[in-house]
């Protein structure tokens, strides 16, 4: 993905700001969907920004739904959709069981650093696969359907960002900090 450093992305290149992406505004539709993924993705960890273990892992939905298990959970769909469905690769870990589906959501005495840090490792991985393909428009086929790399990209931004509602919600709860990202000035 073409990265320019500390633009605001008006132009035609993803831009940064705050340690998070800015969309290119003129970008091509590839540029623009893998800005727009990446942003997600740098916003799950600006969210968690400054706060200890401990005031993170304070709150939590009736569900049970944390934050922490929450960036656990995208570490692993991002493994699943692009690493193991799109990218066919094997033989790939996950939290998750047929006896357990939601194993990947709980991710208690895991310090949300090691969980970032397993989560931007992941998506470096899954990026590879993204950029082997030819276009948005290669395919994958499972037992469901045949998928366009164009929806995965979509699905996961839409995932992210279903999530970081959710983040939204339980870092207020947890110690009251809100904001959508980096300020302008950042």
């Amino acid at each position: 993905m073409a990265v320019a450093a500390a633009t605001d992305g008006s132009g035609d290149v993803n831009g940064v700001r705050g340690g998070v992406i800015e969309p290119a505004h003129l970008g091509d539709e590839r540029t623009t969907l893998l800005g727009f993924l990446q942003r997600q993705r740098d916003l799950v960890a600006w969210k968690m920004r400054d706060a200890s273990d401990g005031t993170l892992a304070s709150v939590r939905m009736p569900s049970g739904l944390t934050l922490h298990g929450i960036v656990r959970h995208l570490e692993n769909v991002e493994r699943s959709w692009f690493r193991e469905f799109f990218g066919g690769q094997t033989g790939l870990r996950f939290d998750w069981t047929d006896e357990d589906p939601d194993a990947d959501m709980r991710a208690e005495g895991v310090p949300m650093a090691e969980l970032l840090a397993s989560y931007a490792a992941e998506t470096e991985l899954c990026d590879e696969v993204i950029a082997a393909a030819s276009s948005l428009d290669a395919t994958a086929v499972d037992p469901d359907g045949t998928y366009s790399l164009r929806w995965v990209v979509v699905h996961m931004i839409e995932e992210t960002g279903r999530h970081l509602g959710h983040i939204d919600l339980l870092r207020e709860q947890a110690d009251g900090a809100v904001g959508e990202g980096p300020p302008a000035d950042a």
